[in-house]
């Protein structure tokens, strides 16, 4: 880096406009391009360690960007060794000229150019100006005028920035170019005035309020805020200028307080997030680009900071968007402090309860979803097998999707419970796998000579009740006569299922197959085989004279 030909730019850019260098860093100035009644065009330049070989960096502020939009300077295109930082201001200066519709003025002849023999020590740089050496008496029209330079204060601040207090001794240290004047005796005046009023003033300023004071008058500082201010509401937290509690509003019910301490700038700022605002995206400065790239040399703004946080936590209202949708449909219980966490209650049949703690912050992937051991318990699935699980897209599919899915699984599998205690009540051999939803039920049919035990196997489909359950007769018979029960029994069934309904009973389909199996074992002990009383050796059933009216001892008919 040329720190003399920068400082020879610097000069440059300063009799042009009003530009003045930031923290006292000559490589990094601020200033207006131009200057309006409508208002100030501001800018801040930045040589970085290629200079002069690459062109400065422009910072254009928002009232360029906006007038301007996208900007391409031919001069920053064609920008060679020999360059000026000069040249691309006043191309600027005409863009925004013409984009105003302003005329353009009648140009002033240029500067001279700066003295080749400046001199700069390595203590600080700073600059005498150079003097004409020509007599005004004796000046004729032959002899050349030689103009008188002064090398423009860059240390002083714009007009909004003064301050009527006093000059902070740091401030004259951070001043590299200061002015000379020809007249010995007006220094010495300048000198004298300047030494009575520090005397005046030191006495009644201690030595951190000099150093507060610095701080207020900082045109770093005041840029940054400035450009917070444009789109952030702020409380100042302490004393100290550039100690800021910002107002970062996500929602309409989402508020989050950042604190960032950037009194030091533009050394990497201190940036606290709140609890919940860390549990969402983690440890700012690994998370944020700008913080984790942070570069003293060419350090971003506070206020890019704060547009990557605020992207990062736009999401949340993506969530808001979702849990309202889990609102909609189900009973929950919300934590005030997390927006992203949410207990759902599921309640089935008997009004029982089950609990499961929903967390959203993983969205758009699938939510962490916590649930009770008594709920674990009823829907006997891993959450990894669930449909809604295995199909999910990111983007795409919802939270509420996986929990319809549980309250699905809980409705059903409450149902089949029920199902099976009722079953219980009135037969006792009952079977039922939870991993095949196959229900095996053992019946016995009172015949008039012997008992036959019938199997039933029943089949619950996965969308039980909403589909017919099957059901068939598994055990074989030696007899062709209680084949034909077994035929009949089926008949039955079919009849059963065809006025099926989600609020149809596997109890009532059993009530109806026991009926069913005392009409046929009636029918086929008395009628077809016509059996003889062991007793009175007459026809059980036959005409009334011929029938036997012995008690069964068994029966008791």
């Amino acid at each position: 880096m040329d720190k003399q030909r920068i400082l020879k730019e610097a000069q440059k850019i300063a009799t042009k406009f009003s530009f003045w260098m930031v923290s006292g860093n000559i490589e990094h100035l601020f200033g207006y391009v131009y200057e309006s009644s409508e208002g100030k065009y501001e800018l801040e330049i930045k040589f970085d360690d290629d200079f002069p070989y690459s062109p400065p960096s422009l910072i254009y502020h928002k009232e360029i960007m906006e007038l301007l939009g996208d900007i391409r300077l031919e001069a920053e295109k064609n920008w060679s060794e020999n360059s000026s930082a000069l040249e691309m201001l006043q191309e600027l200066k005409t863009k925004i000229k013409h984009s105003l519709s302003i005329p353009e003025e009648e140009e002033v002849p240029p500067i001279s150019p700066i003295s080749e023999d400046l001199n700069f020590s390595d203590d600080n740089i700073a600059e005498k100006s150079v003097e004409t050496d020509g007599d005004e008496e004796e000046s004729t029209e032959k002899e050349e005028k030689e103009e008188k330079y002064i090398t423009p204060d860059m240390s002083a601040y714009p007009p909004e920035f003064e301050y009527e207090q006093f000059v902070s001794p740091t401030e004259s240290q951070e001043n590299l170019f200061s002015e000379e004047d020809s007249d010995d005796t007006n220094i010495k005046n300048y000198d004298t005035e300047t030494d009575e009023l520090i005397s005046q003033e030191a006495p009644k300023l201690t030595e951190p309020e000099l150093f507060a004071d610095h701080e207020q008058t900082s045109v770093a500082l005041n840029t940054e805020i400035g450009l917070i201010q444009q789109e952030y509401a702020y409380d100042q937290k302490s004393n100290k200028k550039g100690d800021l509690n910002i107002y970062l509003t996500i929602t309409l019910a989402k508020t989050f307080i950042i604190n960032i301490n950037f009194i030091n700038y533009p050394t990497r700022p201190i940036v606290n997030v709140p609890e919940e605002a860390y549990n969402l995206i983690g440890d700012a400065y690994q998370k944020l680009e700008v913080l984790r790239n942070w570069n003293v040399k060419r350090p971003s703004h506070i206020v890019d900071i704060l547009h990557e946080l605020e992207n990062k936590l736009f999401f949340i209202k993506d969530i808001e968007q979702e849990s309202k949708k889990i609102l909609g449909e189900y009973q929950c219980d919300i934590t005030s402090d997390d927006v992203t966490k949410l207990q759902v209650h599921l309640v089935t049949y008997g009004f029982k309860e089950y609990l499961m703690d929903v967390n959203l912050e993983s969205h758009p992937k699938p939510p962490i979803i916590n649930m009770s051991p008594q709920l674990q318990q009823i829907i006997l699935t891993p959450l990894a097998e669930l449909k809604s699980y295995r199909n999910w897209f990111d983007g795409e599919s919802e939270p509420v999707e996986i929990i319809r899915e549980l309250a699905w699984l809980v409705d059903k599998n409450s149902r089949i419970n029920f199902e099976i205690e009722l079953l219980k009540e009135h037969y006792k051999e009952i079977e039922y796998n939870t991993s095949t939803s196959i229900l095996n039920v053992n019946m016995k049919g009172k015949m008039k000579t012997q008992d036959l035990m019938f199997q039933f196997q029943i089949d619950l489909p996965t969308e039980y009740p909403m589909k017919v359950p099957s059901i068939k007769i598994i055990n074989e018979f030696e007899l062709e006569s209680h084949e034909k029960i077994k035929e009949d029994l089926q008949s039955s069934f079919k009849n059963f299922f065809d006025d099926w309904s989600p609020f149809s009973y596997l109890v009532d389909l059993f009530n109806a197959i026991s009926k069913k199996i005392f009409e046929v074992s009636v029918v086929s002990c008395v009628i077809c085989h016509k059996i003889d009383c062991p007793t009175c050796s007459l026809k059980i059933a036959g005409p009334e004279q011929e029938t036997c009216h012995t008690d069964c001892p068994y029966c008791e008919r």
